[in-house]
C-alpha cells in the first residue's frame, strides 16, 4: 500500500550498492527510515531527494522482506532544496545544527507538527532571511523548549511567580530563572540584558529576527548548556 507524507531529509548515508538510507522527518509519521533504491545510478530520477534539507511529498510503500520495517521511497515531489544552504559553509553546518537537535528530541514514528513547522520555519529563514545564524538558533532552542514541554518562563519568578525587579538567575538543569529570594546552589546569575533579550527573541517572530540586533553570547550559551543537561551532555554543538 502506498502512502504520502510531506517530510525533510534529515540523515542519509550509503545502502547496499546503488541505495541510499534517508531519515526523513515527516509532518505526519515524525522520524522514520526509508530506503532510495538504485538513486546513486545515473539515470535515477530521485537523486534530488537523498540530499539533506530536501523537502517534499514522499510516496512510501512497505513491501515484505524489508528489514527493519524500513520504507521504500518510490516518489517525491520537491517542495524546496534550500539549495543556498550547500553554497554558503558556514549556513550549511548551521543548517545541519537544526536538523540533529531534531534527531535528539523527536522519536521514530511519533507525530510532532509542533516540530516539524518549527524547523521548516528555521530552515526558511537560514536560508532566504538576513538573520544571524546564531539568532536563528537561539529561537530555534527556545521553540524546541516550548514544543516539548520545557517552556522558559521569561515574564515571572519561575518558583514564587513575583515580578522581576533586581537580580535574575538562571538554573542549568531546568532552565529556569528566579528571583534572588528563590535561587538555590545550582543557579547562576545572568544579566538583566540576557533576560531582555531572551524575551525579545521568544516574542519575535521568524519572519521579524531581521530587526533584532542583539548581543546574545550568553544567551546562546546557556541554551546550549541546558539542552546538554537535558540530553546527558551527549550533543555536541560547536558554538
Amino acid at each position: 500500500m502506498e502512502e504520502k507524507v510531506k517530510g525533510i531529509v534529515i540523515g542519509s548515508a550509503d545502502f547496499k550498492e546503488s541505495d541510499r538510507l534517508i531519515t526523513l522527518f515527516t509532518l505526519e509519521k515524525g522520524i522514520l527510515n526509508a530506503i532510495l533504491k538504485g538513486v546513486k545510478k545515473p539515470n535515477s530520477k530521485l537523486k534530488f531527494a537523498k540530499e539533506i534539507f530536501c523537502f517534499g511529498e514522499f510516496i512510501l510503500t512497505q513491501k515484505a522482506g524489508v528489514k527493519n520495517g524500513f520504507y521504500i521511497i518510490i516518489g517525491c515531489d520537491l517542495v524546496d532544496n534550500f539549495f543556498d544552504l550547500s553554497q554558503n559553509f558556514d549556513k550549511y553546518f548551521e543548517g545541519c545544527k537544526l536538523l540533529e537537535i531534531i534527531k535528539f528530541v523527536s522519536k521514530i514514528g511519533q507525530q510532532d507538527v509542533g516540530l516539524f513547522i518549527e524547523l521548516l520555519k528555521a530552515l526558511k529563514t537560514l536560508t532566504y532571511e538576513n538573520v544571524a545564524r546564531n539568532l536563528i538558533l537561539c529561537k530555534f532552542l527556545l521553540k524546541i523548549f516550548e514544543a516539548t514541554g520545557y517552556k522558559l518562563n521569561l515574564n515571572k519568578c519561575a518558583s514564587c511567580g513575583s515580578e522581576f525587579f533586581g537580580k535574575r538567575y538562571f538554573c542549568m538543569e531546568t532552565g529556569e530563572i528566579c528571583c534572588v529570594g528563590c535561587k538555590t546552589y545550582n543557579f547562576l546569575e545572568i544579566l538583566p540584558q540576557t533576560h531582555t533579550n531572551f524575551r525579545l527573541i521568544s516574542n519575535t517572530p521568524y519572519e521579524k529576527l531581521s530587526t533584532l540586533k542583539l548581543s546574545i553570547g550568553e544567551c546562546l550559551d546557556l541554551l546550549v548548556l541546558n539542552f546538554k543537561i537535558r540530553f546527558n551532555n551527549k550533543f555536541s554543538i560547536t558554538l
